[in-house]
């Protein structure tokens, strides 16, 4: 009993000590005391890592990377050198993967730095240490094995450690079809998502078309004849006119790229510095098929001429210019006809570029005689090195495969079978000619199979945002590919001749499906926006949307992939900025405005975003009529500047500001 009293005197005044030192740290024993050193406040937030199963993700490492880390890597030039990005480029171009890779190290920072946690059997992590006050990071999960994919729900916006304090924050992976996995078709695929019918009606859904009769998973109900430019028939009814329409080529320039020749709907004899090398009719036979009818017009000796080609796809139509597809036996490949109509083309135009028609390789169709000119004669086909098969159908055809006939070296391109697709010329069977749904998704047999549910497909809103914008980069840019050695093609397919998997990162896809990168000198503007077409890619991984340090964007975030949107660019909202708006709250358009040049417009309504930040610098068909533009709005976002380029290229200052001054 007295030793348990003495104890308890004994603790009595270690408290008494205690609180009279707190007492004067708190007070001060003099008016020079300093307060104490505030220790950081730290938590430990749970995350819940799940797959679009809804199944535990188990053994998955879950990072939380400082937004400032990632804000460093954005800083760094991505630069393109002659199609190529440099070595250091290709260090800092995916914002996340190449932190936690260790591809890039910011000076005291780097992954050996972020915390992180593995993710138990019930999915769960616990991110010891994480600061509680108003640092920002990317939470990022990287599943440890291959059916789920890198990235996660909480990606792609950098979020406090005080937001995820005292909560179970969830996160949502994607899985993804094995190897074996096989195509479906989109109309499978309609078959339980009904709601996502509106993609029948975008221009995605239209690449290709059986001329005038579009498949059941073909909607023109946004690009009919009231459309103006976006008419999507507009070429096929010159091949309607009594009798035709025939176009002259003329003006032979070797120096040029795919249009050699100039084009005229009337005889050039009085304006022309050369010669008339062919003509070209566009018409509708009595049978009614389109068809175009070549004559070699400077030899009409030629055994060849008159030529006539079917027209057995259009190629495009509704966005700006239409091409049209032919083949001829025995050839086993579609090749492409020389006349590219431009739906705003301008016969008064003196600009080739912008006429009604574009030549489109007649130079593949008429074996030129350089030397003696009235020796030139006319192809029955292209080579087979040129065919639509080989350098673009990889970017259209759903679920596609390539093949290539060792005696006749034809390649031959082939589609998932689907019982409402378009019908293959060649095969006759119904195909999914154009972008699906598994384009982006996956091959979906093991979904199906599964009962849907989430499993076995990719969700690309789950991926990193470098992971979900590839899929779309790999042809909104303009790399060459590397199947069968043929390092000149368009198409981006590997060794194999297999398209990106959905899923992959940009570092493998760079690896392993390209020969070069990227757009070349000739492709980009002096100032590096771009000029030539399907390049949006191109310009948006440069930039500030797609690396920053606190949302990192993709296409999907401003262009809905299933519907038309209300420009038919599967956009709604930029006509009235609510689209930009929507992220960029603090600006105020007309103020925004008077801070950046002294002054809104004058009619009394500010400007839109876009006539500044997403000027049309690229050229698919004819362009705008006014100062030179272009149709394909650049995707950099920056506003391209007079005192940086010495090019006619489109800028703010002509198409906006010069269109009044």
């Amino acid at each position: 009993m007295a030793v348990q009293k003495k104890m308890n005197s004994f603790l009595a005044c270690a408290v008494l000590v205690v609180l009279t030192s707190v007492i004067l740290s708190a007070c001060g024993s003099d008016s020079n005391s300093t307060p104490p050193v505030q220790q950081p406040v730290v938590t430990e937030p749970t995350v819940s890592v799940k797959d679009t199963s809804g199944a535990a993700v188990e053994g998955a490492t879950v990072f939380a990377i400082p937004a400032s880390d990632v804000a460093d890597l954005a800083a760094q030039p991505l630069t393109l050198v002659a199609g190529n990005y440099t070595a250091e480029a290709l260090n800092v171009d995916e914002p996340l993967e190449d932190l936690v890779n260790g591809k890039y190290t910011p000076a005291g920072g780097g992954v050996a730095t972020y915390i992180s946690a593995v993710t138990d059997a019930e999915g769960t992590a616990v991110l010891t240490g994480l600061a509680v006050d108003t640092t920002e990071y990317f939470i990022y999960v990287a599943p440890a094995t291959a059916d789920h994919l890198p990235g996660g729900s909480l990606c792609r916006n950098a979020v406090t450690g005080a937001s995820l304090d005292n909560t179970v924050t969830a996160i949502e992976v994607s899985t993804t079809p094995s190897a074996t996995a096989t195509y479906i078709g989109s109309s499978d695929c309609l078959v339980c998502h009904v709601d996502y019918a509106d993609q029948k009606k975008t221009a995605h859904k239209h690449g290709i078309m059986v001329p005038g009769a579009p498949s059941a998973l073909q909607d023109l109900s946004e690009f009919g004849p009231t459309a103006g430019v976006y008419n999507y028939m507009a070429g096929i009814e010159k091949f309607e006119v009594v009798g035709g329409t025939t176009v002259w080529f003329y003006d032979y320039d070797a120096s040029r790229g795919f249009d050699k020749f100039k084009t005229s709907e009337s005889d050039p004899t009085a304006v022309m510095t050369d010669a008339i090398y062919a003509t070209v009719r566009a018409f509708k036979d009595v049978d009614g098929k389109y068809k175009m009818e070549f004559t070699n017009v400077i030899n009409p000796a030629d055994p060849n001429s008159p030529l006539i080609r079917e027209v057995l796809l259009n190629y495009g139509g509704g966005v700006y210019k239409q091409r049209y597809l032919t083949s001829f036996s025995p050839s086993e490949s579609l090749h492409m006809l020389p006349l590219q109509f431009n739906a705003s083309g301008d016969e008064t135009n003196a600009d080739r570029t912008r006429k009604v028609w574009r030549d489109y390789h007649l130079d593949w169709w008429l074996a030129v005689n350089t030397v003696t000119p009235a020796n030139s004669t006319l192809n029955l086909l292209p080579g087979a090195s040129k065919s639509f098969d080989l350098n673009c159908a990889s970017c259209h055809f759903t679920g596609f495969s390539i093949a290539k006939n060792a005696t006749t070296l034809d390649y031959t391109a082939s589609a998932v079978a689907d019982a409402n697709g378009e019908i293959h010329p060649l095969t006759g069977v119904q195909q999914e000619l154009n972008v699906g749904c598994e384009t982006c998704h996956g091959p979906g047999s093991e979904h199906q199979a599964a009962g849907g549910l989430g499993e076995f497909i990719v969700t690309p809103g789950n991926l990193t945002a470098e992971r979900e914008s590839v899929i779309c980069g790999q042809c909104h840019s303009r790399p060459k590919g590397t199947y069968d050695g043929v390092t000149g093609n368009d198409s981006p397919l590997n060794a194999d001749g297999k398209m990106l998997f959905p899923g992959t990162s940009r570092a493998d896809y760079l690896a392993g499906q390209t020969s070069r990168n990227d757009a070349t000198t000739s492709d980009l503007w002096a100032d590096q926006h771009s000029k030539s077409h399907h390049q949006q890619y191109t310009d948006f991984i440069a930039s500030a949307k797609y690396r920053n340090g606190s949302a990192l964007k993709t296409c999907t975030a401003c262009h809905d992939v299933h519907a038309p949107g209300t420009d038919r660019h599967q956009l709604s909202g930029t006509t009235d900025n609510t689209l930009c708006l929507s992220c960029h709250t603090d600006v105020v358009s007309g103020d925004h405005q008077v801070a950046k040049i002294g002054s809104a417009l004058h009619s009394g309504a500010p400007a839109l975003c876009i006539d500044c930040h997403s000027v049309k610098t690229a050229k698919s068909g004819a362009g705008e009529q006014t100062w030179n533009g272009g149709d394909i709005s650049s995707h950099r976002f920056d506003v391209p500047r007079v005192a940086t380029t010495t090019d006619a290229m489109p800028i703010p200052f002509n198409n906006s500001c010069g269109v009044c001054h």
